[in-house]
């Protein structure tokens, strides 16, 4: 990359520097499971319901670190390709419990393997000795802003995107 200039500041920028590792994942997530029409972000909808039937719509985008527009949107077209059911929740008529259908936990299978190949190309950027550390990094990152995502947290009513970048801050 450019390190000369402003714009070559921008490039060593770590927002920038993640958003476009994730730019260049999901474009390999996306050639790679090509046959089965699926997005990361969708891919990780069927993954989180087949752990979390029955969770609701925003619980649903806290497992996935989405935000309520995207998973709407995420849920209204895996609803319409039949792969995820809704139905109202007893408890609160407003929210929407969902689960994966026979198709989805069919598909969900059958993409195995390419989200497999998928996850192992982009780790192929990589000398293999490198791969483990990258995701050591990546998730102390997220630990260092208090932004892992706690399934057991976000299930029991928890809301831990309040709480992104507080700690390190805190400490200082």
């Amino acid at each position: 990359m450019n390190d000369k200039g402003v714009l070559g500041d921008v490039f060593r920028r770590p927002g920038f520097l993640l958003k476009r590792c994730s730019q260049v994942s999901a474009a390999i997530f996306v050639k790679l499971c090509r046959d089965f029409a699926m997005t990361p972000s969708q891919y990780g909808a069927l993954c989180a319901l087949h752990d979390f039937p029955d969770v609701d719509q925003i619980a649903l985008g806290r497992l996935i670190g989405q935000d309520r527009s995207t998973v709407g949107l995420v849920i209204r077209l895996l609803s319409e390709r039949g792969l995820i059911e809704r139905a109202v929740n007893e408890n609160d008529r407003r929210r929407m419990r969902l689960r994966l259908s026979k198709a989805g936990q069919r598909l969900l299978a059958e993409i195995a393997p390419a989200t497999k190949q998928a996850r192992d190309v982009v780790l192929g950027g990589l000398p293999k000795d490198k791969q483990k550390l990258l995701l050591d990094l990546l998730e102390e990152f997220l630990q260092g802003h208090d932004a892992v995502i706690s399934p057991q947290e976000i299930m029991t009513g928890g809301t831990p995107s309040a709480r992104i970048g507080t700690r390190r801050a805190a400490k200082k």
